[in-house]
């Protein structure tokens, strides 16, 4: 089954998320902690409390902060801007990483250098990334035809087009304001996997 995949924003604080991810953990696949502002010690107060309340470490990951998965055991999620998978890969070979790419270059790659999946995009227009083209469904579907971990679809996904990302054959779809920026982000979880299962 697909798996759906959630991004913190970056725009919302602890004080917010404390109260809304435990129950989110319950209705996706991965939480994907996307914080650049914020410190070591800050992600792993977020890590530890998400732990104790029951979410399993496999089912989170960090972006960017080698450290801290190193620390608390969970996976990392690495960008253009981060160490290269190959010398993360070399280094700790138990680490789960994934690897953000913008092209079949980019993904193919990844693969080479030791990625366990990548996340590309963006598919759909996106707030995010304004003035920027999507890339597409036929590109997404080209990339998951042409590598053999799994592919995780990211940009722009609602539940009005996520039938259409998950018949390209992708592992899963990642989401970010499309559940925290909605009014009430269990429901709109809820939603997304709804649609996901018809």
């Amino acid at each position: 089954m697909t798996q759906l995949h959630l991004l913190t924003t970056g725009q919302q604080g602890w004080e917010t998320l404390e109260h809304t991810l435990p129950e989110l953990a319950m209705r996706v696949d991965r939480i994907h902690l996307r914080e650049p502002l914020w410190s070591a010690r800050e992600l792993v107060t977020c890590i530890e409390f998400l732990m104790k309340r029951g979410v399993p470490a496999e089912r989170l990951i960090v972006h960017d902060r080698l450290d801290v998965a190193l620390v608390t055991g969970i996976g990392i999620q690495l960008t253009t801007r981060s160490i290269p998978v190959d010398r993360v890969r070399s280094r700790f070979p138990e680490l789960r990483i994934g690897q953000s790419v913008h092209s079949l270059t980019e993904a193919a790659a990844a693969e080479q250098a030791g990625a366990d999946y990548v996340m590309y995009g963006h598919i759909f227009e996106t707030g995010s990334k304004p003035g920027v083209p999507p890339r597409g469904l036929h590109a997404l579907k080209q990339i998951v035809e042409q590598v053999s971990i799994p592919v995780i679809a990211i940009g722009g996904i609602k539940p009005g087009n996520v039938q259409e990302v998950v018949a390209t054959g992708c592992s899963g779809v990642a989401v970010l304001s499309g559940i925290l920026g909605q009014a009430n982000s269990l429901k709109a979880a809820d939603r997304f996997r709804e649609v996901m299962q018809r």
